[in-house]
C-alpha cells in the first residue's frame, strides 16, 4: 500500500480554480482508476492551505494516478504556490484498515511511465517505522 498526505498552499487568487480542479480530480480518479483506497481533499486552518489524503493499494496504482491523463491534464502550477508530499504509515490497529506503506522494486519489464513516475515520486519510508509495524 502507498499512503500520503499532500500539504498544498494555493495562490490566493486561484482558490476557486483549485477547488474546481479538485472536484474533477476526485470524480475522474474514483470513476476511472483501479487501486484507489482513499482520495480526499481538505481545507486547512491556515488560509489558502489544503491537504489531500491519498491511499492506493500499491505504489504502482499511485504512479498510474500521477501519470493519468486527468492528472497530467490540469495546470497545477497555475494554482499551487507550494506542495509537499509526505508519505505516511498507519498506526497498527488504529489506521482505519490501511496497511503499511511499501516500496516494491521497479522491474525491467515495467512500463516506461512507471519508470518516469519512480523518478518523479520516489517513496520515502521513514526508517523508524519498521520497528513500529
Amino acid at each position: 500500500m502507498t499512503t500520503l498526505l499532500a500539504h498544498i498552499r494555493i495562490r490566493p487568487d486561484k482558490l476557486e480554480k483549485f477547488e474546481a480542479i479538485t472536484q474533477d480530480m476526485v470524480t475522474q480518479t474514483l470513476s476511472t482508476e483501479t487501486g484507489v483506497t482513499r482520495y480526499e481533499y481538505w481545507k486547512g486552518q491556515e488560509e489558502n492551505f489544503y491537504y489531500c489524503l491519498l491511499s492506493f493499494e500499491d505504489k504502482w496504482a499511485f504512479y498510474r494516478h500521477q501519470m493519468s491523463d486527468h492528472h497530467e491534464g490540469h495546470d497545477f502550477a497555475d494554482v499551487i504556490a507550494d506542495i509537499r508530499l509526505e508519505y505516511v504509515d498507519p498506526v497498527k490497529g488504529a489506521g482505519g484498515g490501511l496497511v503499511p506503506t511499501s516500496d516494491p522494486a521497479l522491474t525491467d519489464d515495467m512500463e516506461e511511465n512507471m519508470k518516469i513516475a519512480q523518478q518523479r515520486y520516489p517513496l520515502d519510508i521513514a526508517s523508524w517505522w519498521t520497528g513500529r509495524r
